[in-house]
């Protein structure tokens, strides 16, 4: 009976050692970041810490508006990158982000000159450097026929020749909407010149990107004229790695930065209650240290100056820096929400309308 006894004790700590062995340690990552600099940053944690990295992808808008339906039961850990930090100062606003200082990084400024670096309570932290311009097609239009400015392109003679992913679920397409309209309140004192434009701008575009980014419709020749990121052309351009290859996507594919444009980092945040939030602030130092920052810089801007600019791109950040529109970060935060209901309902919506009514 005792031989028994000590028989099945010795078979329950089997088990539990068993079961100990393929139980693993997690965290959980929201982004729209790129793939490839999404699964480089995973693959590259994994292997340091052995923590495996669990990540949902998907558009800015969707994973903001996932953090808030889980507010109360949340699932993520960690959010890195939205199309710029406004819905980052939204969310943070809203309660959903928890306040984080990254190791080594704790003698960071808020702002450096007229770029805001991170939240000032440390709820969030620039993860990477990003410029809002478009993409074009060399072989369709030269440098001279290019538009000099943004508000350029509700001139008629580009309707059906421009593209944007949708505001409803892009963080990209969200802030092309809020600098329309910054720069409209910094030239008039109100939005009346932003609206027209946004409204012009609507009836000039093809349609909004589906299936694939709209870089891929640029280099096609179907349209001369993509709203993007510099990381989003440069990941379209090294899908191959082949510098040959890159090389000959460069003749239809390229993008530039016109004066007034949005230049902000992208930041990353821990998640307020994350389940694995000491997971997640591992993460967040791996996504900050040198070696992190380097997968980043494969095409992004980083915060480090000792990296230079991203490979391909013909910009450096001085370039981006003297192309900058100023920002106002407290109304970029407050008004997030009201210019995508206002865009839905007012432009959307009645642009449909007076076509219909047309035909």
């Amino acid at each position: 009976m005792k031989r028994l006894v000590l028989l099945a004790v010795a078979a329950l700590l089997l088990a539990g050692c068993q079961r100990a062995s393929t139980t693993r340690e997690t965290v959980m990552v929201y982004t729209p970041f790129p793939v490839g600099t999404a699964e480089g940053l995973a693959s590259a944690f994994e292997k340091k810490t052995g923590i495996k990295v669990e990540q949902i992808k998907e558009g800015t808008t969707r994973v903001y508006s996932r953090l808030r339906a889980e507010k109360g039961f949340p699932r993520a850990d960690v959010w890195i990158g939205g199309g710029g930090m406004v819905p980052f100062i939204t969310a943070a606003n809203e309660g959903l982000l928890e306040p984080y200082v990254p190791k080594g990084l704790e003698n960071l400024p808020a702002t450096r000159g007229n770029l805001v670096l991170r939240d000032v309570e440390w709820r969030w932290v620039g993860a990477a450097i990003i410029a809002l311009g478009y993409a074009y097609n060399p072989e369709k239009m030269s440098e001279s026929e290019l538009p000099k400015k943004w508000e350029d392109l509700a001139d008629p003679k580009w309707k059906g020749e421009i593209m944007m992913w949708d505001p409803a679920a892009s963080g990209t397409a969200m802030l092309f909407l809020q600098a329309a309209l910054l720069r409209s309140r910094q030239e008039t004192g109100n939005d009346e010149a932003g609206w027209k434009f946004l409204k012009a701008f609507y009836a000039n575009m093809k349609r909004y990107a589906e299936e694939g980014p709209p870089s891929l419709m640029v280099s096609r020749g179907e349209i001369k004229i993509g709203i993007h990121f510099e990381h989003q052309v440069l990941q379209s351009l090294q899908e191959n790695k082949d510098p040959q290859v890159v090389q000959e996507k460069m003749r239809t594919l390229r993008w530039t930065l016109p004066p007034g444009s949005p230049v902000i980092v992208d930041p990353i945040a821990l998640v307020k209650n994350a389940p694995h939030s000491e997971n997640g602030k591992k993460y967040i130092d791996f996504v900050m240290s040198p070696e992190g920052q380097a997968i980043i810089n494969e095409y992004f801007f980083v915060l480090d100056s000792s990296f230079g600019p991203p490979k391909y791109l013909d910009y450096t950040l001085a370039d981006l820096s003297a192309r900058a529109m100023a920002m106002d970060v407290d109304w970029m935060g407050k008004s997030f929400n009201p210019i995508r209901t206002h865009w839905q309902n007012e432009v959307e919506k009645s642009h449909w309308l007076w076509e219909g009514a047309r035909q």
